[in-house]
């Protein structure tokens, strides 16, 4: 029992684990990339005896991978949805002149090209001349503007339905005005919608693309395959990572050095993602000095670990805490506990304040 995974606790806890199975010959140990374990371990175990856990390895890059892919989420979904909220909001704020006209910095072009379309309209409602106002509408519904929006052809049907069939009238303008506004909202929620639609879609592709190959099931596979044709720059993400797991299969003299691995890298990518493979590369040899052991010793193949942190235990322990049982003791603590999971107990030194 120890208050936390410190380089005090763990040679604390290695010394009396060693003393515990002194009969026994310790050759390997196997943990994961913590420094703070690194430097307890370093106590008792030469570099070559200790080893990087495989899981713990796949288990760092998928969460890199993981921090990455919802970087790319927010840049090519979430963060266009925020600004035609944006522009929507704002442009009802200045219809009911609540907010004054201002500049606004775009990421992305569709909001930019959609909000510069509802200047136009602002510009041409601006005029006294009702005339004039209607001859610049017909004007640039059938202008080059409106013709390249992506959206165009759906405004200009939606402007048509409601046009005045024998003019614009003082009394009609203003209901005409919002009817033009309120259809031009309704583009680019359409817009919206479709980019929200495929933000869906994502959210369920990056869990499939991040599954281990030799572990998925037929129709895991049937469903990555829909995934990477919907998302195609998904692919070499997924090519990558199917590389990365097919190193732990092959032969130590075939298996290629982990620097493919870069080419996840780039001046934007996620820092999680860069920081996992700096470590991954750092540790390559201890990651796969795990491999070559169970090859050279196939009985490890069915050892079974010491599990760290056994969940079912620490929920007995929490119990068994709660209920202060006499517990005033170090002898006592001990002996109730080790009573109650059935096993002997180590009580480091820092759990004693």
């Amino acid at each position: 029992m120890v208050k936390k995974e410190d380089e005090i606790d763990t040679t604390f806890f290695l010394e009396a684990l060693i003393e515990w199975l002194k009969s026994y010959s310790i050759n390997y140990i196997t943990i994961d990339f913590s420094e703070r374990l690194e430097a307890g371990a370093k106590h008792f175990f030469t570099d070559d005896q200790i080893l990087k856990g495989t899981f713990h390895a796949s288990q760092l890059l998928t969460k890199g991978i993981t921090k990455e892919l919802i970087r790319l989420k927010d840049k090519m979904y979430a963060n266009k949805i925020k600004e035609f909220l944006y522009i929507r909001q704002f442009s009802l704020s200045l219809e009911e002149e609540n907010v004054m006209m201002k500049n606004i910095t775009f990421q992305y072009p569709e909001p930019k090209i959609a909000w510069e379309i509802y200047l136009k309209l602002c510009e041409i409602f601006s005029a006294n001349d009702l005339r004039k106002v209607e001859t610049d509408l017909r004007q640039f519904l059938n202008g080059t503007m409106i013709n390249r929006w992506k959206g165009g052809e759906v405004f200009k049907e939606k402007c048509e339905q409601f046009f005045p069939k024998r003019g614009l009238t003082q009394k009609a303008v203003a209901h005409f005005k919002r009817r033009v506004y309120r259809a031009w909202r309704g583009v680019i929620r359409g817009f919206r919608k479709e980019i929200e639609k495929q933000k869906s879609g994502f959210n369920d592709a990056r869990f499939i693309v991040l599954k281990n190959p030799l572990t998925m099931k037929d129709y895991e596979k049937r469903t990555l395959r829909k995934s990477l044709k919907q998302f195609p720059w998904l692919r070499p993400i997924r090519q990558i990572l199917v590389k990365y797991y097919y190193q732990f299969r092959v032969a130590p003299v075939k298996r290629a050095p982990l620097k493919f691995l870069l080419h996840l890298v780039t001046k934007e990518t996620h820092p999680k993602l860069k920081s996992a493979i700096t470590t991954l590369l750092k540790y390559e040899k201890h990651i796969f000095r795990f491999q070559v052991i169970q090859q050279e010793n196939p009985a490890l193949r069915d050892c079974k670990g010491i599990k760290v942190v056994n969940e079912t235990s620490m929920r007995k322990v929490n119990r068994l805490f709660q209920t202060q049982m006499g517990m005033r003791t170090l002898d006592n603590l001990v002996m109730r506990t080790s009573h109650y999971l059935d096993c002997p107990i180590i009580v480091a030194p820092s759990v004693l304040e």
